[in-house]
């Protein structure tokens, strides 16, 4: 039997971000009976302690035993960036002899177009060094595959994000957010609706974030399920292009997380669907996505229009879940993993998998049969 161990930054990375991977963690340890192991690891060294590291490193990892040496022993890494992989130095000095294979999820794994000069100066230094001791990367955008492989010289292969749409999704009619705008968002928008919607005269409600920053989590799950709770109460939800919102580091459009997330919570997308290839795959369904016009002007009519249209809303409610439920569940993302690996699906995963699927059976159904009611009530 394969023991799975599982690496997570959630003791050191306490920004809002590291939700989502926590998340992701949760649902490994779940599926594959894995190990999760949390490191607490100093990152800010002063230069003494920086080369005192050098030559005298120290284990800050400790490794649990194996339930039996016989057994395959898989590393798999958790982490926002490729840089994150580093963690690895913290490791004992023997790790890799432990593990047959050792890969990473990434999910912020954009890595710009280096010139010869810096990849090489980034394959020759620690982190470089440490990258090549690992089987493989997976990541979420298509787009920068070539990249990293050539930066790294480590195979790369792509798992696209997902949700844990089995847990938080719903496609509950009783919604008292009108639009939700969550995380980074197209400014000009935003403050259209904040002052049409959240001004005291308008019976409507834009819940957004950008009036504020968020550095540090206190409680991962106690934040998680206020968040699923205000999104799957949440009518509409802004997704735009991360070309369309830059910001450092963002060279590549992808889906991403947030589009996963507002699919699972039934939301009706509006915004900018990402230009990437991948996205006519992942969101091919009816309305799965919904451009917002290029006229600021007329943004409020076109979202008033939206929310008017209730049968329209509650087909896009049920489908987005349902497409949720049958492909974009995290477990499916685990299943792709293990494939690319060449391992078995355990048994917890298998199960997990059967559970998800008759879910999407019985929602299908309970939707079907609404549906059917409705047309008998209009004859």
């Amino acid at each position: 039997m394969v023991e799975y161990y599982i690496v997570s930054l959630r003791k050191n990375c306490l920004a809002p971000a590291q939700c989502c991977l926590v998340e992701f963690e949760d649902v490994l340890v779940e599926c594959c009976q894995g190990t999760l192991i949390t490191p607490e690891y100093q990152k800010d060294l002063s230069r003494v302690q920086k080369l005192r590291h050098r030559f005298f490193p120290e284990t800050k990892i400790n490794l649990p035993q194996p339930a039996s040496i016989s057994n395959p022993q898989v590393l798999i890494l958790v982490t926002l960036t490729v840089w994150d992989c580093q963690l690895l130095n913290y490791m004992p000095p023997d790790w890799r002899k432990r593990f047959d294979l050792v890969v990473a999820y990434v999910f912020d794994a954009a890595v710009p177009e280096y010139s010869q000069t810096e990849k090489l100066k980034i394959a020759n230094s620690q982190f470089g060094k440490t990258a090549k001791l690992m089987d493989g990367f997976f990541m979420p955008v298509y787009s920068g595959v070539r990249a990293l492989e050539e930066t790294l010289k480590v195979p790369v292969s792509v798992v696209p994000l997902a949700a844990d749409a089995s847990k938080f999704g719903s496609n509950n009619p009783n919604r008292c957010i009108d639009v939700m705008g969550y995380g980074r968002q197209f400014l000009p928008h935003s403050q259209i609706l904040e002052k049409t919607y959240n001004d005291s005269a308008s019976s409507r409600i834009y819940y957004h974030t950008n009036h504020l920053s968020i550095e540090k989590i206190n409680n991962f799950y106690e934040h998680r399920r206020m968040f699923w709770k205000l999104l799957n109460s949440s009518q509409i939800a802004l997704a735009y292009d991360l070309l369309t919102t830059p910001r450092e580091g963002i060279v590549y459009s992808f889906v991403g997380q947030r589009w996963f997330e507002s699919l699972a919570a039934g939301c009706a997308i509006v915004g900018r669907r990402p230009a990437c290839p991948e996205a006519k795959d992942l969101l091919d369904w009816e309305d799965a996505t919904i451009e917002m016009p290029e006229d600021a002007g007329e943004l409020i009519p076109f979202i008033e229009d939206l929310l008017h249209d209730k049968e329209r809303l509650q087909s896009i409610r049920d489908r987005n879940y349902l497409n949720a439920l049958a492909r974009h569940d995290w477990r499916y993302r685990i299943a792709d993993m293990l494939n690319y690996l060449g391992l078995e699906k355990p048994i917890p995963l298998q199960k997990s998998l059967a559970d998800l699927q008759s879910k999407y059976e019985r929602v299908k159904r309970i939707v079907s049969d609404r549906a059917q009611l409705e047309r008998s009530n209009r004859k």
